[in-house]
């Protein structure tokens, strides 16, 4: 018996091999390397001389560092998800667990007569996606890939990717809160069956009707970082 439990668990270590700790290490300071940059260019680059240039050099080492560790990596598009073959199941899923979330911006917008789905509201569902894609793509292909390396598979990934996304989005307190929401059912979504498109298009419609529905003494801006004060 003891001889079978061993080579059971042999097997098991095989299938599931434990991380190894530099692993950990290195995707830690990985995550660690993009939210500093992030980070840098919400409160600091505001305030510098060459905000210009300082917003380019921060922003280069971010897109050194996810190309560098892509090629590191080499991971299928469809791990990360770029892919079609679920969209449609996962927008459903995404839209249906979104619809409470919506209901309540769309109430909030006529109780207060500051619905407002004009020229800004089409032009941010043209003008957004790409920059949605972006953020998804940095937030669950990188952060949170690396987050189930130092974490395990578990529900302790999903609220700290949810938690991270709504901290970058402080001092904004209803982005903030908007943020940590959608965060945690995007992540939920992307555990279950990654699609990049998916999480972009509902980040797009769900940004776009924020900020053309809520009144400005309840949502000053759609602006994070430094910048807050001051728009």
């Amino acid at each position: 018996m003891g001889t079978g439990k061993a080579a059971i668990h042999s097997i098991a270590a095989d299938v599931h091999p434990p991380t190894p700790q530099a692993s950990r290490l290195a995707a830690l300071c990985e995550i660690a390397c993009l939210l500093i940059c992030v980070e840098l260019i919400m409160w600091v680059v505001p305030v510098v001389p060459e905000m210009r240039a300082a917003y380019a050099g921060l922003a280069g080492m971010i897109i050194v560092l996810l190309v560098v560790t892509h090629l590191r990596d080499r991971p299928q598009a469809r791990e990360l998800g770029f892919r079609f073959d679920n969209f449609l199941p996962v927008l459903g899923r995404i839209s249906l667990r979104f619809a409470p979330f919506i209901a309540v911006i769309l109430v909030t917008g006529l109780a207060t007569r500051s619905l407002s789905f004009g020229a800004r509201f089409y032009g941010m569902l043209l003008t957004v996606p790409l920059w949605a894609l972006l953020q998804q793509y940095m937030l669950f292909a990188f952060v949170h890939r690396r987050l189930r390396v130092v974490l395990g598979d578990g529900q302790w990934v999903t609220l700290t990717t949810a938690l991270l996304f709504a901290l970058l989005h402080l001092p904004n307190p209803i982005l903030t809160l908007a943020c940590g929401v959608a965060g945690y059912i995007w992540a939920k979504a992307y555990e279950r069956s990654p699609n990049l498109y998916a999480n972009a298009l509902t980040h797009t419609v769900a940004s776009a009707l924020i900020a053309n529905s809520l009144p400005h003494w309840l949502l000053k801006n759609m602006v994070v970082g430094l910048n807050y004060f001051y728009r």
